[in-house]
């Protein structure tokens, strides 16, 4: 199975820093936004932008969406409100965001991955261990 990834997708106006088709008829779109603990409409508008279903060629995708941000204030009602709404808010301040995304995954479209098997200090460790093997000179044109 081949597994399809790219960055700073543009349709119809609507952008996504990253989607990735994980199989047919079946994706997640990735937002990253640096809005701290400010108004979570903002955050909100990032989570209800996406359509759910996109089409690319002639195959139709149903369509994750998966905000990452800094940090969410104490008090916001972000999260409840995404979850409303079939999104997903996941806070990068959080020790072990990466092995949130791998569980979210998992739950909207079968994917699997070691991280999910793994506690969380090992998820730390695993992860600072394959980040050195990275040679970013692949994606950088």
């Amino acid at each position: 199975m081949q597994i399809i990834f790219w960055l700073s997708e543009r349709q119809d106006k609507r952008e996504s820093d990253a989607t990735v088709i994980y199989k047919p008829g079946l994706g997640a779109r990735f937002d990253i936004g640096f809005i701290g603990p400010g108004n979570p409409e903002i955050s909100l508008d990032k989570v209800s932008r996406f359509e759910r279903e996109i089409e690319i060629g002639r195959q139709k995708h149903y369509m994750s969406t998966i905000i990452l941000v800094d940090r969410i204030g104490a008090r916001s009602r972000i999260t409840d409100m995404a979850k409303k709404i079939d999104g997903n808010i996941i806070q990068m301040s959080m020790t072990y965001w990466v092995k949130e995304v791998a569980a979210i995954l998992h739950t909207r479209m079968g994917f699997s991955h070691d991280l999910l098997n793994m506690g969380g200090e090992d998820s730390i460790e695993y992860i600072k261990t394959h980040m050195e093997n990275i040679d970013l000179k692949h994606f950088v044109g």
